[in-house]
C-alpha cells in the first residue's frame, strides 16, 4: 500500500462530479476511470459511491490506492451551476470510506466565504473527520483552498501558507493545496508544513508541457507529488499524461523530456 507520508505519488483526482455534476472528459464515469487506470497511477481520489460502484474495476488494479472524498460543496441550489452559494458539508463517514476499500480519506477546508457559519461547520467537521479517521487507521488528506467569494486571488501564497498550517493543526496527515506559481513562495509553504504536501491541479493547463512544468516546479520546491484531475483526464491521452507526470514526480525528469515521453505513448 502506498505510504502518502513517505512515498512520492501521482494521485488522479476524480471527485469533481460530487460538486459540479457532469464534466467535459468525465461524462462516462466507468470509461474515464478505465482510461485513468490504464495509466497505472499510484492512486485515484473519488467519492465513496464511485469507489464502491466500481470496486471490481479497481480490484483489477491492486497497485492503485484509493483516496475517498468525504465532503461536497455546491455554489448554487441548481445542479451543475456556479453562482455564489456556500453549501459545504461532509456527507460520507470515514467508516463508509473504509467499507468502500479506501486507503485514505480527504476533505476540503474552504476559506474566503461570506458566511462565518459555513466556515465554522467546515472547521468542526474537518477536526471530527481527523479524529474519526485516526481511530480507524485511515490517513486524512485536507485540501485547504481559497474558493470563497471574498478571495481575489485563489493562488495567494500568504493565504495558502496560513490555510495549510490551520489544516495541519486540525489533524491533517497530508496536505493538498494549489501551487501558487512561485517556487520560492511554495518552498516556504512546504518548508513550514510538518506533513507531506501534494499539489492540486486546478483547471486544465493550455498544453501538456505547461502542466508538466507546473508539476516540476512544485516538486522542485518540496511537493511530495500531485493529486490532480483535469490535467489528466481532460488531456488527449490520460494514460500517457500519467506516465509523463510520473516521470517528473518519481524520476525528476525535466518537463520537456517528459513531454517527449508523452508523445511516444500516444499510440498505445
Amino acid at each position: 500500500m502506498l505510504d502518502l507520508d513517505s512515498d512520492s505519488a501521482v494521485i488522479v483526482a476524480m471527485d469533481h462530479g460530487l460538486n459540479w455534476g457532469v464534466q467535459p472528459g468525465f461524462e462516462d464515469p466507468e470509461a474515464t476511470l478505465s482510461a485513468v487506470l490504464n495509466g497505472d497511477p499510484d492512486g485515484v481520489l473519488a467519492g465513496v459511491p464511485l469507489l464502491r460502484r466500481f470496486e471490481a474495476l479497481l480490484d483489477d488494479h491492486p497497485g492503485v490506492d484509493r483516496v475517498a472524498t468525504l465532503d461536497l460543496f455546491h455554489e448554487s441550489t441548481l445542479p451543475g451551476v456556479r453562482e455564489d452559494a456556500e453549501i459545504h458539508r461532509r456527507v460520507f463517514s470515514p467508516q463508509a470510506a473504509v467499507d468502500a476499500g479506501a486507503d485514505a480519506a480527504k476533505v476540503a477546508l474552504v476559506y474566503g466565504r461570506h458566511a462565518e457559519a459555513t466556515l465554522e461547520t467546515n472547521l468542526v467537521e474537518t477536526a471530527e473527520a481527523a479524529e474519526s479517521c485516526r481511530e480507524r487507521g485511515l490517513p486524512l488528506v485536507v485540501e485547504p483552498t481559497l474558493w470563497g467569494e471574498r478571495i481575489d486571488d485563489e493562488l495567494d501564497p500568504t493565504y495558502i501558507r496560513n490555510a495549510t498550517r490551520v489544516a495541519f493543526e486540525l489533524g491533517a496527515d497530508v496536505l493538498k493545496c494549489h501551487y501558487p506559481g512561485d517556487p520560492e513562495a511554495f518552498g516556504r509553504i512546504t518548508g513550514d508544513a510538518p506533513v507531506p504536501v501534494y499539489i492540486a491541479g486546478g483547471p486544465a493547463a493550455d498544453t501538456d508541457l505547461a502542466a508538466l512544468r507546473m508539476v516540476a516546479d512544485a516538486v522542485g520546491a518540496g511537493a511530495r507529488g500531485v493529486m490532480i484531475g483535469r490535467n489528466i483526464w481532460q488531456r488527449d491521452d490520460p494514460a500517457g499524461m500519467i506516465d509523463a507526470v510520473g516521470a517528473v514526480v518519481h524520476e525528476g525528469v525535466a518537463p520537456e523530456a517528459a513531454a517527449d515521453l508523452l508523445d511516444t505513448t500516444r499510440d498505445r
